[in-house]
């Protein structure tokens, strides 16, 4: 007969762990096939919390229905009573009759509530130690004989199994749903690739042609042998290197890469680039009366953007008075100036229909200089998070000026 419960037993348990998906199914249905074959009345099944220290109902059977309503809020210190002296001790706690045990006092009023006499607690002990308890409580106070005590402790064996065995499921379900996300984010991020490199195609299609028309403009530099030709030429290549770091920073494909960054340095930086093209640059730079924080910024780009703007003003500049470059520091802000006598710049507009409809500026002049430069100024700029403001003069004698400005949180108060 022994046997036979047993063997009930470990078919119950396997039929739920078959049956349920979610670890709470699985406590749940081996708990409802196991507590008859047992004889008890009603059983519970407690899980170990985070902390350790506290065990919290996680599936019951046939608990009394009037009583049912605050079992979720049921707490066990480990250690205390028979279902925490069970996971404590790491044993089977047996209560043949719990109003015989003074050591219970504090049991007897829910005793009298649940309408139990005996308990036989069983802890559930994994791999990595104690995961809860099973306990199964009886209406009469009957000793625990050897059958019924070998078979309490294989259900609980058998429901440490399912508990584990459970718990891979729910992490394996947790695993599917993170990489099932994952895959969604990485197909959302897919299809915004391919839109940005389908935008950023297009526009250097459209950039492409722009400067072949902008070329073609020039008949003489495309169709000369001479020097000038090699300026054509060079010019062109520029213009297109321009035309794809247009594309890519505008299309999100190329971002900054923010560090601290001295203020002074990339203004040095693109002032001695331009003397090194071009050695009558004549440029004047002040120094900063205050000491100047650092700026959190992409100095590449920081480098990149003032030499752009150094050249669309050296192109205007009418050689009567020298260009002079400063750093400012004001009250939340930061500005790289640059003021000139000469022509003031076009618009600072980033919309490339306007400025690519107009002729290459500057080829014979210098031919780095490209009808893109603007454009590529303004859109770095305001990526950085920054904007461009002109301080126009009355004429071409008057004294013209152009600041990049960007927020500081070191700036004056």
């Amino acid at each position: 007969m022994s046997d036979l419960r047993e063997l009930l037993a470990i078919r119950e348990i396997a039929h739920a762990l078959l049956l349920a998906d979610r670890a709470s199914d699985v406590q749940q249905l081996a708990l409802d096939r196991v507590t008859p074959i047992l004889g008890a009345a009603f059983s519970l099944i407690m899980q170990v919390g985070d902390d350790g220290e506290l065990l919290r109902p996680v599936a019951q059977h046939r608990w009394p229905g009037r009583h049912q309503n605050w079992i979720g809020a049921l707490r066990v210190r480990v250690g205390d009573g028979p279902s925490g002296l069970a996971v404590a001790e790491r044993r089977v706690v047996e209560v043949p009759d719990v109003f015989a045990d003074p050591s219970l006092a504090v049991w007897y009023d829910v005793a009298n509530e649940l309408g139990f006499r005996s308990i036989v607690a069983a802890p559930l002990i994994s791999a990595d130690g104690p995961v809860g308890a099973v306990a199964f409580y009886f209406t009469d106070p009957t000793p625990v004989s050897d059958e019924q005590r070998a078979l309490v402790q294989l259900v609980a064996d058998q429901l440490t199994s399912v508990f584990d065995k459970a718990s891979l499921i729910d992490a394996l379900r947790r695993s599917n749903a993170a990489l099932a996300d994952a895959n969604d984010a990485f197909q959302k991020e897919a299809l915004a690739a391919d839109v940005a490199r389908g935008a950023r195609d297009q526009l250097l299609t459209t950039l492409t042609r722009r400067v072949r028309e902008a070329l073609n403009g020039h008949p003489a530099l495309l169709s000369s042998a001479d020097a000038v030709s090699h300026v054509a030429l060079y010019a062109a290549r520029a213009t297109a290197l321009a035309a794809e770091e247009l594309a890519a920073i505008a299309c999100g494909a190329r971002g900054p890469e923010i560090t601290e960054v001295d203020p002074r340095a990339p203004l040095m930086e693109a002032i001695q680039g331009w003397r090194a093209l071009l050695r009558t640059v004549p440029m004047t730079h002040g120094e900063p009366t205050v000491l100047l924080p650092t700026m959190r910024t992409d100095g590449r780009w920081l480098v990149r953007l003032l030499s752009l703007l150094i050249g669309q003003v050296l192109q205007r500049d009418n050689g009567r008075q020298a260009v002079h470059a400063d750093v400012e520091l004001g009250r939340g802000f930061i500005a790289h100036r640059l003021q000139w006598s000469g022509a003031p710049l076009p618009k600072m507009s980033p919309r490339l229909g306007m400025l690519l409809e107009l002729p290459l500026p500057g080829i014979a002049r210098h031919p780095t200089i490209t009808p893109l430069d603007i454009a590529l100024l303004v859109t770095m700029v305001q990526r950085l998070g920054g904007e461009v403001q002109r301080d126009e003069g009355g004429d071409e004698s008057a004294i013209q000026g152009v600041t990049v400005i960007f927020p500081a949180d070191d700036a004056l108060p």
